[in-house]
């Protein structure tokens, strides 16, 4: 069992027991769902036979305090940020379609695959902009400092599902 936190079989997460949000360091969590539940994954069983290949996951939410202002930057930075982000991803589509004729194929595919794969990358380095220009971490560095989440990640669990 993991300690400090309790298992909510209704939702199938791990809340916890302090309140302090891991964001600001300074404000208390009023209510749970306020929390950041973080997804990690651990690798159960790997099958790898020349023509089959299988691998099993076991999955669990921990949650990462945070108070009711944090969860609100968090919200509001990353609304921002992907509106921005659209809305520029969406003029420059534009300029790129309005200048198609001029453009040879090789030019006009790189230009498009430049401007969706630049919004979408833009858009998380500016909501990660917004957040630390609030004085907080963001949501994945505050997951990580963790104490539990980094004891769990030693021990082999990982925030991302290898395919392998």
């Amino acid at each position: 069992m993991i300690r400090n936190y309790t298992f909510d079989e209704a939702y199938k997460r791990f809340e916890p027991h302090d309140h302090r949000c891991a964001y600001c360091r300074q404000a208390k969590m009023q209510n749970i769902n306020d929390c950041y539940f973080l997804p990690l994954t651990v690798e159960d069983d790997k099958t790898n036979i020349v023509i089959y290949k299988s691998v099993e996951y076991s999955k669990i939410l921990i949650g990462i305090p945070r108070c009711e202002s944090c969860k609100a930057i968090h919200y509001d930075a990353r609304n921002k940020a992907i509106s921005l982000s659209m809305v520029s991803v969406i003029l420059l589509l534009g300029l790129l379609l309005y200048n198609f004729a001029n453009l040879n194929t090789f030019v006009f595919m790189l230009g498009l695959f430049t401007v969706i794969f630049g919004g979408i990358y833009g858009s998380v380095k500016l909501s990660e902009r917004y957040v630390t220009n609030k004085g907080i971490y963001t949501v994945k560095y505050g997951a990580e400092t963790n104490e539990v989440v980094r004891d769990l990640i030693i021990s082999g669990w990982t925030f991302n599902i290898s395919i392998a």
